[in-house]
This record gives structure tokens, C-alpha cells and sequence, in this order.
């Protein structure tokens, strides 16, 4: 029999710690969608969500480039570069798709465009930025966990449509990416499992994810605590 491949193992257990830890950013979205103010609250929700969608592309494009500088001599760099080469291809325009579709929620187009993204979401990408740049570029893969380990079903999004009263296109490309993440998560899970992973790697790729479930739970409930300040005043 072979000896195992150093690392290996490391990543399942990784993943595993992930999908335990996702079960905090369940309860904060069921809390957050369960609300009575759904209409109110999902262009607030669409503003926070396309401004990530509009910066993962250029994220996972720094990280690849980080990767592809270290890939000859660091084998974690080179199963990095490979996925996240192909990954940038999946998700590029999606912001573009989330744009056309906010329109049906009476956003405007421009004032989109024109605005920054919000404090929370800059604390939540830049620390990607400074692990992919200062740690190591498999740091991202945490990240996409989050982000894509666990797609909204069909039926949620038909019953939010249902009780926020906006029309279908609005959620288009949420849609979508229900259908997408699920092959997504898959190719995701197979590739995280398969890393060779050091401690210290494992380590990474963990902190980021947890950073990232922290990241979107607080952009949830301040999402949320704003409404109800909001209502109140």
C-alpha cells in the first residue's frame, strides 16, 4: 500500500469544520428572511450582494496571479491557479446579471455604480486581499466555501418573490446561481478535500472561511437592525 500523501485528509477535515460552522449564517439568513420586511430589505440585501459579486472576479483574478507566481515550486499554488483559472471563467459577468436584474426593484443603474461598497463588505474582501497577498493564495478557497456552500433552493426564492412582491426577473440571477453552485459546490468540495494541505494551511483556509461566515452574518444583521430602526423612527 502507498503512504499517504503528506497533507492528505487535512482538507477533508477542513471542509467538514466548514459545514458546521455554515450552520451560524443559516440561522442569521433565516432570521433576516423570515422578517415581515422582506420588500423593504431586499434592495438593501441586492446593494450588499452585488457589490461582493462585483469584487470576487478581480479577488479570485489577484489570487490566481499570486498562484501561478509561486506554482513551480509550491504544489498547493499550482491545484490553486488551476481551479481558480478555471472558476474566474464561471463567474465572470455575473455581476453584470445581478445589475439588470436590481433594476425591477426600482434601484437605479447609475446610482449603483456610483456607489461604495459598504464598510462591512471592504472588511470582508480586503481580508481576502491581504491573506492572498501576504499568506498564501489557497487562503481563498475558504472564502468560496462560504460564498457558494450553501445556494439558496428554488422554492425559498419563490416564496421570498411571493411575499416581497417584486416581480420574478428581479431574481433572475439569484436563480441562477441556485442552479449553478450546486456542480459548483461539488467541484469545490473535490478540490478542497484533495489539497495538500500543511497545519498551517489548514489553518488559513479555515480562518478565512470563518472570517467570511462572520463577514456575512454581520452584513445580515446590520442589514437588519437598520429596518427596524428604520420602522421604529
Amino acid at each position: 500500500m502507498d503512504a499517504p500523501a503528506p497533507g492528505q485528509g487535512r482538507g477533508a477535515a477542513v471542509w467538514m469544520k466548514i459545514v458546521l460552522a455554515q450552520k451560524l449564517l443559516n440561522t442569521a439568513a433565516q432570521r433576516f428572511w423570515c422578517g415581515e420586511n422582506v420588500g423593504r430589505l431586499l434592495p438593501s440585501f441586492l446593494l450588499e450582494l452585488y457589490s461582493m459579486v462585483h469584487c470576487s472576479v478581480p479577488l479570485m483574478t489577484a489570487a490566481f496571479e499570486r498562484a501561478a507566481e509561486l506554482a513551480a515550486n509550491d504544489p498547493l499554488a499550482t491545484m490553486t491557479a488551476a481551479y481558480l483559472e478555471r472558476h474566474i471563467l464561471e463567474e465572470r459577468h455575473h455581476d453584470e446579471w445581478l445589475l439588470d436584474d436590481m433594476a425591477f426593484t426600482c434601484l437605479d443603474r447609475a446610482a449603483v455604480l456610483g456607489r461604495a461598497p459598504s464598510a462591512n463588505v471592504a472588511r470582508l474582501i480586503g481580508a481576502q486581499y491581504c491573506w492572498v497577498r501576504h499568506a498564501h493564495p489557497a487562503a481563498l478557497f475558504g472564502y468560496l466555501a462560504v460564498i457558494e456552500g450553501n445556494p439558496p433552493l428554488p422554492q425559498h426564492l419563490a416564496e421570498i418573490q411571493r411575499v416581497s412582491g417584486y416581480r420574478p426577473e428581479a431574481f433572475r440571477c439569484l436563480h441562477q446561481h441556485a442552479a449553478d453552485d450546486i456542480e459548483h459546490l461539488t467541484e469545490l468540495r473535490a478540490t478542497i478535500t484533495g489539497l495538500p494541505l500543511s497545519e498551517s494551511d489548514s489553518a488559513l483556509i479555515s480562518m478565512s472561511a470563518f472570517a467570511t461566515l462572520e463577514g456575512l452574518v454581520e452584513i445580515l444583521e446590520e442589514l437588519g437592525a437598520r429596518e427596524k430602526n428604520n420602522k421604529v423612527n
